[in-house]
């Protein structure tokens, strides 16, 4: 039987956060291996409950909001493109030398599959690739992930990997055996007919699922849609079949759903009608960006009745220009109106927040206060998103026709946390500085009890 070892990557980053991380598509592609008859490892060097790590530390690691938690880190180097900012550049996950201990005992494997994530997180990607060659040499290496989709000729250019595969789904997959010269039948149709394989982990605070894939929106400064060539759902009693699978397999408490689109369509309310019926002792939890227009009445009730516990809504800008601009996802109207239905449903402030983009091109400081405001007056969390420009996105083209951005810079300057620093077309460092206090100042008062009855009565 082939061996493949799967790798999710550390991050090189001046900050992170285990905000529900989990290397979803690399568990997925487990599961797809694994009925294809090919035996899989696991190391992922951002698992916080790792025994090896807690052994390495004297102590359990402790968990923070609903499993959330600062990921180990170490300071390292600052690459040379960043040494004007004054950031310390720090390397998140596993210590380097249990890496090369996990590595050392996996010397039978046929080759090794690694993950990416955001693109300006290469530096962890090109750092985990070289302790893999030097513990493992003649093992092939594989790259795939959505930063090899995005940029696959930079990935193949400064990862280290023999093969990097670009794509989706089963397509960077094909590739990757091709090149192995291993035959397989893989199951295209893994999301209805497979899960992610949490098999690899010993202990684990929360499970990362998805009901979808795609999105059919085309906001111009998001890559989504552009990674997945179609909407796709699993049905809704599939989902319900892993949730129950996990919590009795796992005693799993928090569910955390990470679907790009999942209010659009009816499958999303079917789901929360199951799961009402099951009474679950469980938490769920909607981090990513919820479309404000598609929630009703009664889907904020449902949610409410089967246990949400973190409703984040999809704000982006109170500019009403600069909504249209960007997708029209979301109006102030749509914010108002979903936020009334779930105080109505009885959701507290402190269960509900909004994202709000600051430093679009473009965007005024007064955009981003009046943003900020909006939400102090509704009662719910602001949650500061700092823009990125991401490659290959309209929204990436337009400043780069401009000129205001050059098209061949070091991915790790688009860095959300670094491009304040330097970039002249959106809101200075200090003043986004200050929009951030700002909100945390907002988020406190809300979490104060006396401000809650104020707000919700």
């Amino acid at each position: 039987m082939k061996k493949v070892l799967l790798i999710n990557p550390w991050i090189e980053d001046v900050a992170a956060y285990d905000f529900w991380l989990k290397p979803l598509g690399l568990l997925y592609i487990s599961s797809i291996l694994k009925e294809a008859g090919i035996e899989t490892y696991l190391i992922d060097l951002l698992y916080r409950h790792d025994p090896e790590l807690e052994a390495f530390l004297g102590k359990q690691v402790k968990d923070r909001y609903y499993g959330t938690g600062n990921f180990y880190s170490v300071e390292i180097e600052k690459p040379p493109v960043m040494k004007s900012i004054p950031r310390k550049f720090k390397r998140y996950g596993l210590p380097e030398e249990l890496f090369r201990r996990k590595l050392r005992r996996h010397i039978d494997v046929d080759a090794i599959f690694v993950t990416s994530m955001m693109t300006y997180w290469y530096y962890g990607v090109s750092d985990t690739i070289r302790v893999i060659r030097e513990e493992l040499p003649d093992r092939p290496i594989v790259l795939g992930g959505v930063y090899t989709s995005i940029l696959p000729k930079h990935a193949a250019l400064h990862s280290g990997a023999d093969l990097v595969a670009p794509g989706t789904g089963i397509t960077p997959l094909v590739s990757a055996l091709e090149f192995l010269g291993m035959k397989a039948n893989l199951n295209e149709n893994f999301l209805e007919e497979l899960e992610p394989d949490y098999s690899h982990y010993e202990r684990l605070s929360y499970v990362v699922l998805i009901t979808s894939t795609g999105c059919p929106f085309r906001c111009d400064y998001c890559f989504s849609w552009k990674l997945w060539p179609a909407f796709k759902r699993c049905t809704p009693e599939r989902i319900v079949n892993i949730i129950e699978k996990v919590y009795s397999e796992r005693h799993i408490e928090d569910i955390v759903f990470f679907d790009d689109a999942i209010l659009i369509g009816s499958e999303f309310k079917e789901l929360l009608k199951i799961l009402a019926g099951k009474n679950l002792p469980l938490r769920f939890h909607l981090p990513n960006g919820l479309h404000a227009r598609f929630i009703d009445e009664e889907t904020a009730y449902l949610m409410k009745k089967v246990n949400f516990k973190t409703i984040r809504l999809g704000y982006e800008t109170s500019n009403a220009e600069l909504q249209k601009k960007t997708g029209g996802k979301v109006t102030n109207l749509d914010l108002e109106r979903a936020v009334s239905y779930l105080k109505n449903a009885g959701f507290s402030g402190k269960e509900v927040s909004a994202y709000i983009i600051a430093n679009l091109p473009g965007q005024r400081v007064e955009d981003v206060e009046q943003a900020i405001n909006k939400c102090d007056e509704l009662g719910i969390i602001p949650v500061i998103n700092e823009f990125t420009p991401i490659p290959g996105t309209p929204q990436w083209q337009r400043l780069v026709n401009e000129g205001s951005l050059p098209e061949d810079i070091d991915p790790l300057m688009l860095d959300n946390s670094l491009l304040p620093y330097w970039w002249n077309g959106g809101i200075s460092e200090p003043a986004l500085r200050m929009l951030k206090e700002k909100a945390w100042r907002v988020r406190k008062m809300i979490e104060n009890a006396e401000d809650l009855s104020r707000i919700w009565k």
